[in-house]
Protein backbone atom coordinates (compact mmCIF):
# COMPACT_ATOMS: atom_id res chain seq x y z
CA UNK A 1 0.00 0.00 0.00
CA UNK A 2 1.32 3.44 -0.89
CA UNK A 3 2.40 5.69 1.97
CA UNK A 4 -0.06 8.38 3.01
CA UNK A 5 2.64 10.76 4.24
CA UNK A 6 5.94 12.11 2.93
CA UNK A 7 7.73 13.49 5.98
CA UNK A 8 8.25 12.74 9.68
CA UNK A 9 9.14 15.14 12.48
CA UNK A 10 10.74 13.58 15.55
CA UNK A 11 10.29 15.87 18.54
CA UNK A 12 12.75 15.38 21.39
CA UNK A 13 12.13 17.42 24.56
CA UNK A 14 15.30 17.48 26.67
CA UNK A 15 16.29 18.72 30.10
CA UNK A 16 19.74 17.97 31.51
CA UNK A 17 20.34 14.92 29.30
CA UNK A 18 24.03 15.58 28.52
CA UNK A 19 25.08 12.07 29.52
CA UNK A 20 22.58 10.18 27.34
CA UNK A 21 21.76 12.55 24.50
CA UNK A 22 24.67 11.71 22.17
CA UNK A 23 23.71 8.04 21.91
CA UNK A 24 20.03 8.91 21.65
CA UNK A 25 20.38 11.34 18.74
CA UNK A 26 22.81 8.97 17.02
CA UNK A 27 20.14 6.29 17.13
CA UNK A 28 17.50 8.74 15.90
CA UNK A 29 19.69 9.79 12.98
CA UNK A 30 20.40 6.19 12.00
CA UNK A 31 16.80 5.00 12.44
CA UNK A 32 15.23 3.84 9.20
CA UNK A 33 12.11 5.44 7.78
CA UNK A 34 10.05 4.13 4.85
CA UNK A 35 11.68 4.74 1.47
CA UNK A 36 11.16 8.28 0.21
CA UNK A 37 10.11 9.68 3.61
CA UNK A 38 12.09 12.68 4.85
CA UNK A 39 13.23 13.10 8.46
CA UNK A 40 13.22 16.21 10.66
CA UNK A 41 14.62 16.11 14.21
CA UNK A 42 13.24 18.89 16.42
CA UNK A 43 15.17 19.12 19.68
CA UNK A 44 13.52 21.37 22.27
CA UNK A 45 15.81 22.16 25.18
CA UNK A 46 13.75 23.02 28.26
CA UNK A 47 16.24 25.29 29.96
CA UNK A 48 18.94 22.71 30.68
CA UNK A 49 21.59 23.74 33.19
CA UNK A 50 24.14 21.16 32.06
CA UNK A 51 25.88 20.85 28.68
CA UNK A 52 22.97 19.23 26.79
CA UNK A 53 22.85 21.85 24.02
CA UNK A 54 26.65 21.99 23.70
CA UNK A 55 26.74 18.20 23.30
CA UNK A 56 24.06 18.30 20.60
CA UNK A 57 25.76 21.11 18.69
CA UNK A 58 29.09 19.30 18.85
CA UNK A 59 27.40 16.16 17.52
CA UNK A 60 25.98 18.11 14.57
CA UNK A 61 29.40 19.61 13.78
CA UNK A 62 30.98 16.16 13.89
CA UNK A 63 28.31 14.61 11.63
CA UNK A 64 27.73 17.03 8.72
CA UNK A 65 25.70 14.41 6.81
CA UNK A 66 23.13 14.43 9.63
CA UNK A 67 23.32 18.09 10.60
CA UNK A 68 20.55 19.15 8.21
CA UNK A 69 18.09 16.87 10.00
CA UNK A 70 18.18 19.09 13.07
CA UNK A 71 16.11 22.03 14.22
CA UNK A 72 17.19 23.11 17.71
CA UNK A 73 15.04 25.28 19.97
CA UNK A 74 16.77 26.63 23.08
CA UNK A 75 14.57 27.44 26.05
CA UNK A 76 15.95 29.80 28.67
CA UNK A 77 13.73 28.57 31.53
CA UNK A 78 12.65 25.09 32.59
CA UNK A 79 8.88 24.97 32.08
CA UNK A 80 8.31 21.23 31.78
CA UNK A 81 7.87 18.44 29.23
CA UNK A 82 4.40 19.53 28.16
CA UNK A 83 5.51 23.07 27.42
CA UNK A 84 8.55 21.79 25.51
CA UNK A 85 6.37 19.49 23.38
CA UNK A 86 3.90 22.26 22.59
CA UNK A 87 6.81 24.41 21.43
CA UNK A 88 8.01 21.52 19.28
CA UNK A 89 4.58 21.05 17.72
CA UNK A 90 4.66 24.66 16.51
CA UNK A 91 8.08 24.14 14.91
CA UNK A 92 7.53 20.72 13.33
CA UNK A 93 6.81 20.59 9.60
CA UNK A 94 6.37 16.83 9.10
CA UNK A 95 3.15 15.09 8.12
CA UNK A 96 3.68 12.64 10.98
CA UNK A 97 4.96 13.55 14.45
CA UNK A 98 6.88 11.10 16.62
CA UNK A 99 7.47 12.02 20.26
CA UNK A 100 10.87 10.74 21.36
CA UNK A 101 11.92 11.06 25.00
CA UNK A 102 15.42 12.43 25.44
CA UNK A 103 16.79 9.35 27.20
CA UNK A 104 17.42 5.76 26.19
CA UNK A 105 14.22 4.11 27.44
CA UNK A 106 12.61 4.07 23.99
CA UNK A 107 14.43 2.67 20.96
CA UNK A 108 14.30 4.56 17.63
CA UNK A 109 14.74 1.22 15.87
CA UNK A 110 10.99 0.86 16.49
CA UNK A 111 10.13 3.70 14.07
CA UNK A 112 9.21 1.36 11.19
CA UNK A 113 6.77 -0.49 13.47
CA UNK A 114 5.30 2.78 14.71
CA UNK A 115 4.88 4.19 11.19
CA UNK A 116 3.57 1.09 9.41
CA UNK A 117 -0.09 1.63 10.46
CA UNK A 118 -0.08 5.04 8.74
CA UNK A 119 -0.05 3.30 5.37
CA UNK A 120 -3.78 3.17 6.05
CA UNK A 121 -5.15 6.70 5.51
CA UNK A 122 -7.76 6.05 8.22
CA UNK A 123 -5.03 5.77 10.89
CA UNK A 124 -4.39 9.06 12.68
CA UNK A 125 -2.86 8.11 16.04
CA UNK A 126 -0.48 5.27 16.95
CA UNK A 127 0.88 4.42 20.41
CA UNK A 128 3.88 2.21 20.99
CA UNK A 129 2.75 -0.03 23.84
CA UNK A 130 5.12 -1.38 26.48
CA UNK A 131 2.34 -3.70 27.68
CA UNK A 132 1.17 -5.06 24.33
CA UNK A 133 2.85 -8.42 24.92
CA UNK A 134 2.67 -8.48 28.72
CA UNK A 135 4.42 -6.59 31.52
CA UNK A 136 7.74 -4.96 30.53
CA UNK A 137 10.83 -6.36 32.23
CA UNK A 138 12.59 -4.11 34.70
CA UNK A 139 9.77 -1.65 35.42
CA UNK A 140 9.58 -0.80 39.12
CA UNK A 141 6.44 -2.07 40.86
CA UNK A 142 5.10 1.41 41.83
CA UNK A 143 5.50 2.58 38.23
CA UNK A 144 3.86 -0.60 36.95
CA UNK A 145 0.86 -0.10 39.23
CA UNK A 146 0.58 3.58 38.28
CA UNK A 147 0.64 2.70 34.58
CA UNK A 148 -2.06 0.07 34.99
CA UNK A 149 -4.31 2.44 36.94
CA UNK A 150 -3.93 5.13 34.28
CA UNK A 151 -4.69 2.70 31.47
CA UNK A 152 -7.79 1.27 33.13
CA UNK A 153 -9.03 4.76 34.06
CA UNK A 154 -8.75 5.66 30.38
CA UNK A 155 -10.68 2.56 29.36
CA UNK A 156 -13.49 3.25 31.83
CA UNK A 157 -13.98 6.95 31.10
CA UNK A 158 -13.13 7.12 27.40
CA UNK A 159 -14.40 3.78 26.17
CA UNK A 160 -11.41 2.54 24.18
CA UNK A 161 -9.47 -0.55 25.13
CA UNK A 162 -5.81 0.48 25.13
CA UNK A 163 -2.92 -1.13 26.98
CA UNK A 164 -0.52 1.78 27.64
CA UNK A 165 -1.87 5.28 28.27
CA UNK A 166 1.45 6.68 29.51
CA UNK A 167 3.75 5.42 26.77
CA UNK A 168 6.39 7.86 25.61
CA UNK A 169 5.89 6.78 22.00
CA UNK A 170 2.88 8.76 20.85
CA UNK A 171 2.80 9.14 17.06
CA UNK A 172 0.18 11.01 15.07
CA UNK A 173 -0.67 12.94 11.95
CA UNK A 174 0.07 16.61 12.50
CA UNK A 175 -3.50 17.65 11.65
CA UNK A 176 -4.67 15.86 14.81
CA UNK A 177 -3.39 18.94 16.66
CA UNK A 178 -6.02 21.04 14.87
CA UNK A 179 -8.76 19.23 16.82
CA UNK A 180 -7.29 19.45 20.31
CA UNK A 181 -6.35 22.28 22.65
CA UNK A 182 -3.38 21.49 24.86
CA UNK A 183 -2.52 23.58 27.93
CA UNK A 184 -0.09 21.17 29.62
CA UNK A 185 3.18 22.32 31.14
CA UNK A 186 4.70 19.20 32.69
CA UNK A 187 4.03 15.46 32.64
CA UNK A 188 0.27 16.00 32.39
CA UNK A 189 0.83 16.06 28.64
CA UNK A 190 0.03 12.34 28.33
CA UNK A 191 -3.43 12.34 29.96
CA UNK A 192 -4.40 15.67 28.40
CA UNK A 193 -3.36 14.47 24.94
CA UNK A 194 -5.01 11.07 25.31
CA UNK A 195 -8.23 12.54 26.66
CA UNK A 196 -8.51 15.13 23.92
CA UNK A 197 -7.65 12.66 21.17
CA UNK A 198 -10.29 10.17 22.27
CA UNK A 199 -12.95 12.81 22.92
CA UNK A 200 -12.28 14.19 19.43
CA UNK A 201 -13.24 10.81 17.98
CA UNK A 202 -9.80 9.51 17.01
CA UNK A 203 -9.03 5.83 17.51
CA UNK A 204 -5.68 4.93 19.05
CA UNK A 205 -3.89 2.14 17.19
CA UNK A 206 -1.32 0.30 19.33
CA UNK A 207 1.82 -1.59 18.27
CA UNK A 208 4.36 -3.43 20.46
CA UNK A 209 7.68 -1.73 21.21
CA UNK A 210 10.88 -2.52 23.09
CA UNK A 211 11.49 -0.74 26.39
CA UNK A 212 14.55 -0.21 28.59
CA UNK A 213 13.40 1.37 31.89
CA UNK A 214 15.83 3.52 33.83
CA UNK A 215 15.74 4.74 37.42
CA UNK A 216 15.96 8.10 39.18
CA UNK A 217 19.73 7.74 39.65
CA UNK A 218 20.07 7.35 35.88
CA UNK A 219 18.16 10.58 35.27
CA UNK A 220 14.53 9.46 35.14
CA UNK A 221 12.41 12.49 36.05
CA UNK A 222 8.86 11.19 36.18
CA UNK A 223 7.91 9.35 39.38
CA UNK A 224 5.11 6.97 40.31
CA UNK A 225 3.51 9.76 42.34
CA UNK A 226 3.05 11.74 39.12
CA UNK A 227 0.42 9.12 38.33
CA UNK A 228 -1.98 10.84 40.73
CA UNK A 229 -1.60 14.07 38.78
CA UNK A 230 -2.17 12.15 35.54
CA UNK A 231 -5.41 10.62 36.87
CA UNK A 232 -6.63 14.09 37.81
CA UNK A 233 -5.93 15.32 34.27
CA UNK A 234 -7.65 12.33 32.70
CA UNK A 235 -10.78 13.05 34.71
CA UNK A 236 -10.51 16.82 34.23
CA UNK A 237 -10.19 16.47 30.46
CA UNK A 238 -13.06 13.97 30.34
CA UNK A 239 -15.34 16.32 32.32
CA UNK A 240 -14.36 19.36 30.27
CA UNK A 241 -14.94 17.64 26.93
CA UNK A 242 -18.12 15.91 28.16
CA UNK A 243 -19.94 18.82 29.75
CA UNK A 244 -18.56 21.86 27.90
CA UNK A 245 -19.58 22.59 24.33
Amino acid sequence: MAETFSSVSIIIPVYNEALAITELIRRVCKAELPEGISKEIVVVDDGSTDKTIEVIENFCDEHPDWKDFFVIHKGLVNHGKGAALRAGFKIATGDIIIIQDGDLEYNPDDYPVLLEPFSDPETSVVFGSRFYNGFPKGMKLPNLIANLILTYTTRIFYGQKITDEATGYKVFRKEVLDDIDLKCMRFEFCPEFVGNVLKSGFKIHEVPISYNPRGILEGKKIKATDGFVAIYWLLKTWAKRTFTK
